[in-house]
């Protein structure tokens, strides 16, 4: 099978992409809990929460395809990620991918690009400069901040981390911010704040290089 190589100009529009849906829920989020610290009435969410929501479906996809069993540090870990990946085999359809032998098969960079990015986010969530931390809940947490924030070290982790945020992302969606737990919605924040930090990075990398 000849594999297409993916360019520049392919990656670029990619980083783009995951900078734009980060930076946006990141901001649809901080205006949705200032409204709710000033009384205000907020924007609806819902539209913010989908893209999210779709994004970090690519995230999973990505996690999925990329994890090897080896990663794994013992039994019960493999079996909770078998348990949480192997037996749904719906997501080969999601990514184009069906049991059998398909005459075209969906390219997955995308899918894994988004999952590379997430992964990088969290490990360097607990580094990212104070400039760059913007949680709006400062009477909660008014150093800026994410040190606290542990860093995933297994694939179980970095999964129970991602359902996490999709778990903030959907309530975010239908119910107030402020009846959520702060503690998760800060983390499903910083993880959107240091996936679109990382995202800007590399997109200011690629443009430094072609001006080059």
């Amino acid at each position: 099978m000849d594999v297409e190589r993916w360019d520049v100009q392919q990656a670029l529009k990619q980083f783009v992409a995951l900078q734009e849906v980060t930076s946006a829920t990141r901001e649809a989020l901080a205006q949705a809990i200032e409204d709710e610290l000033l009384h205000r009435s907020r924007a609806r969410l819902s539209i913010s929460m989908r893209d999210a929501l779709r994004y970090l479906e690519e995230v999973r996809e990505g996690f999925t395809l990329s994890v090897r069993t080896e990663q794994a540090t013992d039994l019960r870990e493999l079996a909770y990620l078998v348990d949480q990946l192997l037996i749904d085999w719906r997501w080969l359809s999601d990514v184009g991918i069906e049991l059998g032998l398909p005459e075209v098969v969906e390219r997955v960079g995308r899918q894994v690009l988004a999952f590379a990015m997430a992964a990088i986010a969290l490990s360097i969530m607990p580094k990212l400069p104070p400039e760059a931390v913007t949680f709006p809940l400062k009477r909660l947490f008014p150093v800026p901040s994410y040190a606290d924030i542990p860093v995933p070290k297994t694939p179980a982790e970095v999964w129970e981390r991602l359902e996490e945020v999709e778990r903030v992302v959907y309530m975010a969606g239908i119910r107030p911010l402020r009846t959520l737990h702060p503690s998760p919605l800060r983390r499903a924040y910083a993880f959107f704040e240091a996936n679109a930090w990382v995202a800007e990075q590399h997109v200011n990398r690629f443009l430094g290089q072609g001006k080059g």
